[in-house]
């Protein structure tokens, strides 16, 4: 900023004397040799009310006092006076430190050398008379005087208070003591404008030390200190923000202590704290916006109403040379920043910026909201629409801020909720009486983003009634519409979600292919709810076709909506027995999740049901019942079917593995009541499941009648359960049909379980006809299909005949690799058993294995093998330690043998456990 040129205060005829005779004539012309108002001039001046000591600042003045110049340069009420008097005050040099403090008010125009001349003489600087009234006159007086300083012992100090007020001819005075002065001057200027002294030679030099606005800037600490000063107690966090809001401002701290002083509860008031009232208000308007001239202070009201300004928005608000004047403002200390990162780009002060937007809304309520309406369509061509949007909400502008969301495509975020921008914080301040399709749209997107369908339904009712004439904007409005309407629909379970899907991927179609490009959420959100719509229906092809688009595209704030999608594509594949593949999906989704920072307590549950429908197929029950616990900790799955019968299903196999048959069917049966209103491929997941424990409790009649006729999709796995029943009645002709059912499908995709389980149900029916190499070939075939998923439930809960045909006639390989502890535990004593030589049977024999293990004797027996403590496997199994140990002593005595760890040895010999 330029220097500002001082106006004559004095009689003319003085200033053409001497230097001395000058110093007279203000005496005499303030009334008094000794008036005090002169000498406080040349005091030091005393510390504030609170001060705070910062030893990194003074330590720093101490390094520049070793060099010719130390310029403290900020704007008013940064603390620069009160920073160097103390350090003036306890400084001992041999040379001494003088001080003058220049007033724009009360300092005479021509009183610069006077002032100096007279400061350097109370040093003891010996001072000739000389004058200063024509240029050859002040040179001399300047040679003079640096020979004087030259002559000194030691450097003296002179400190000048108020240097803005200094004209280009004292600044030249000032550069040349400082080169001709035998390193004998020290100067300290304090100014709110950078000197016209030649910085840049001074710095190469390394002639000067810089104080600074961000260096006088307080810090945290220094906050606090000031606060305990002012006798006041605040949280850390309040420190923090009143360090922000201030952005650590001497003269800002100062007024909020005493602001804070009258506050019952100085923590709330912090966020009270403003620059637009009180005594902060009076000092920006005295000390810093009526210092300006009517044009700049223009530019300051009409460029406060954003948070950052950049090129072309400035000359967009304030016209073509409103950026050199920033840049000016910036560089002459006016609470105006310069962002160093982004050149060109400026910010106010957080406390000036609330003064300039409250004087702006007092003087032109109108002007602010043209202002704001410029700068937001401004944002909204260059792509910013969070500021758009939130400039057009500040002023009320609701259909503005709406259209702008419409017209970008953005209704894909706000119906995510997770814009960070904080798109939606502004727009949930919409009122509901805004008549307008887009706002309308964007209000129905924002009722379902925090789970209110029916309100959503009612603003997405309200579209139609104000439909605007066809524009590329009603389209975009009709788009978003039927986008909310698809998502809405998913989350309903209604049956119109893909017929909705189908036309908001028609519409997408129409498109540029830039903007679908642009906005992959949009297409993401489509294909996950047709996904999920399909996958309820049991269209399970088309449902994983949708689902795996969804999840490709990795759209930008799709992180919970790709983790879900991944879930669903695992639990596909784990009811469909691909248990690899489903692994790899629920890989995928943890991945996602973690990969994004998603909070595990809100993961999609999806995901940890599949691995705990992998785990049961698998029977590894420990993990099985980890997932389950996994997924109802994230999430509650009771809000989708398929993931509420997932879940209900992993815990009824849980049950029946522990021989709680009734309990399970209890569980399917309540879950199953309650989803039987919405019926769909979920509610024949927990049919078919029932039937088949229904059977296992004895009753195949009844499990007969729950099946019911057989449908499209889910005919094999019905006439699995069909046939189990008709095993148990000895229907063997039924059992044959069964069989044929479900080997000689070709109209669908079977689970893996289906076909392994028919498969086991055909070596019963041989087993039956006395046809033990059919049976055989059978059962190779169950094992040859179930190896490479490791699949091992069917055979774990085969019938009793196929299970002590396993053990006589499955290779030691299978019954290792692949069977592990599935080998039915109630089998009989092996050595009463005569093996045939040459039957091909590999029967493990053993004396010592006197007696069957139940179902829970088995389980404890697996968790002694991962060397699990009593307690541990009370824990876990939900029973009580004396129990366990109950346990532990049968298994104890029916495998012969004192110590536990023999008894693992000797069940992994007889395949009870797997190595």
């Amino acid at each position: 900023m330029p220097s500002v040129e001082r106006r004559e205060m004095v009689d003319p005829t003085a200033a053409r004397g001497s230097l001395v005779g000058m110093m007279d004539a203000m005496r005499s012309a303030e009334g008094d040799v000794d008036d005090p108002l002169l000498a406080v001039r040349f005091a030091i001046p005393g510390p504030p009310r609170a001060y705070v000591e910062r030893r990194r600042l003074t330590a720093r003045l101490d390094r520049g006092a070793e060099l010719p110049l130390t310029l403290v340069s900020a704007p008013a009420g940064s603390g620069k006076t009160a920073l160097v008097a103390s350090w003036a005050t306890k400084r001992r040099a041999p040379g001494g430190t003088a001080w003058v403090t220049f007033e724009e008010r009360t300092t005479p125009a021509t009183a610069f050398w006077p002032h100096v001349h007279e400061s350097l003489r109370q040093l003891g600087v010996a001072l000739p008379v000389a004058r200063y009234d024509t240029p050859r006159a002040h040179s001399r007086m300047l040679t003079r005087l640096a020979g004087a300083l030259a002559g000194q012992t030691h450097p003296v100090t002179l400190v000048l208070d108020g240097y803005e007020l200094a004209t280009t001819e004292d600044s030249n005075g000032i550069d040349f003591l400082l080169r001709h002065s035998g390193e004998r001057l020290r100067v300290v200027l304090l100014t709110r404008v950078d000197p016209v002294l030649p910085l840049h030679r001074y710095r190469l030099a390394e002639m000067m030390t810089e104080v600074r606005m961000a260096d006088l800037a307080f810090t945290e600490e220094e906050t606090s200190r000031l606060v305990r000063q002012s006798g006041i107690s605040l949280s850390a966090t309040s420190i923090t923000a009143l360090t922000h809001r201030t952005r650590g401002w001497a003269a800002g701290l100062r007024f909020a202590s005493m602001f804070l002083e009258r506050s019952d509860n100085p923590d709330e008031a912090v966020d009270q704290l403003a620059g637009d009232t009180g005594n902060i208000a009076e000092y920006l308007m005295s000390e810093v916006l009526q210092t300006q001239p009517a044009r700049v202070r223009a530019l300051l009201l009409r460029t406060s109403i954003v948070d950052v300004l950049q090129p072309g928005l400035i000359e967009e608000l304030a016209g073509r040379s409103a950026g050199r004047t920033l840049a000016s403002l910036a560089r002459g200390n006016m609470l105006v920043e310069a962002l160093s990162d982004h050149p060109g780009w400026y910010r106010y002060h957080p406390l000036l910026r609330d003064l300039l937007r409250a004087e702006l809304a007092h003087r032109s309520p109108r002007g602010q909201v043209r202002l704001h309406k410029k700068a937001a369509q401004w944002y909204a061509r260059q792509g910013f629409l969070r500021s758009a949007v939130g400039l057009t909400a500040a002023v009320g502008a609701w259909s503005d801020a709406s259209a702008y969301v419409i017209d970008d495509l953005a209704i894909g975020k706000v119906l995510l909720g997770n814009d960070p921008s904080g798109l939606g914080d502004d727009l949930r301040k919409m009122p509901r009486d805004i008549e307008d399709p887009a706002a309308s749209v964007v209000r129905a997107a924002l009722a379902l983003a925090d789970h209110k369908p029916d309100r959503c339904a009612e603003e997405l009712g309200r579209v139609g009634e104000t439909a605007a004439p066809e524009s590329a904007h009603s389209r975009a409005v009709e788009l978003s519409a039927d986008i909310v309407q698809t998502v809405r629909s998913g989350l309903l379970d209604d049956p119109e979600t893909v017929a909705h899907a189908d036309l908001a991927q028609e519409e997408l179609s129409r498109l540029e292919r830039e903007k679908v490009v642009a906005h992959p959420e949009l297409t993401a959100l489509v294909h996950a709810s047709k996904g999920i719509a399909l996958l309820r229906d049991g269209k399970i092809d088309d449902a994983r076709e949708s689902l795996a688009s969804a999840a490709r595209l990795r759209a930008p704030g799709c992180d919970a909506l790709t983790v879900s999608c991944l879930g669903y594509l695992a639990l596909i594949e784990s009811h469909q027995g691909q248990l690899r593949r489903a692994q790899d999906w629920a890989s995928q989704s943890a991945s996602v999740a973690q990969q994004t920072g998603l909070p595990s307590v809100g993961w999609p549950p999806a995901a940890e049901i599949a691995l705990a429908l992998v785990s049961t197929e698998r029977y590894d029950l420990r993990a099985s019942r980890e997932h389950l616990r996994a997924a109802l900790r994230s999430y509650d799955v009771s809000e989708d079917p398929v993931i509420q019968a997932s879940s209900a299903i992993v815990q009824a196999r849980l049950l029946r593995a522990r021989g709680e048959v009734a309990q399970a069917i209890d569980l399917l049966e309540t879950i199953g009541t309650r989803s039987r209103g919405e019926a769909g491929w979920a509610f024949e997941l927990l049919q078919l499941e029932m039937a088949m424990l229904t059977v296992v409790q004895g009753d195949p009649e009844v499990a007969i009648r729950m099946i019911g006729q057989p449908s499209d999709r889910d005919e094999a796995s019905r006439s699995l359960v069909l046939g189990h029943a008709q095993l148990e009645l000895e229907d063997w002709v039924g059992v044959e049909k069964s069989v044929s059912a479900i080997l000689d499908n070709d109209n669908q995709e079977i689970p893996l379980q289906t076909l392994v389980g028919g498969r086991l149900l055909e070596v019963a029916y041989e087993l039956h006809r006395r046809q033990p190499g059919r049976a055989r070939i059978a059962l190779n075939r169950s094992l040859r299909l179930a190896g490479p998923e490791d699949l091992r439930r069917p055979f774990r809960e085969a019938p009793p005949a196929v299970r002590r045909f396993l053990e006589t006639d499955a290779a030691p390989s299978d019954r290792k690799a692949l069977l592990g502890s599935v080998v039915d535990s109630g089998r009989r004593v092996l050595t009463q058993r005569s093996i045939p030589a040459g039957s091909g049977t590999n029967e493990v024999r053993d004396e010592g294995y006197l007696a069957p293990l139940t179902v829970k004797e088995l389980e404890v027996l697996g968790y002694l093998s991962e060397l699990l403590t009593t307690e541990e496997i009370a824990t876990t199994m939900f029973i009580s330690v004396n129990t366990v140990r109950s346990h532990v002593r049968n298994i104890l005595r029916k495998l012969a043998v004192s110590r536990r760890n023999e008894a693992v040895r000797r069940a992994r010999d007889l395949s009870l456990i797997p190595d």
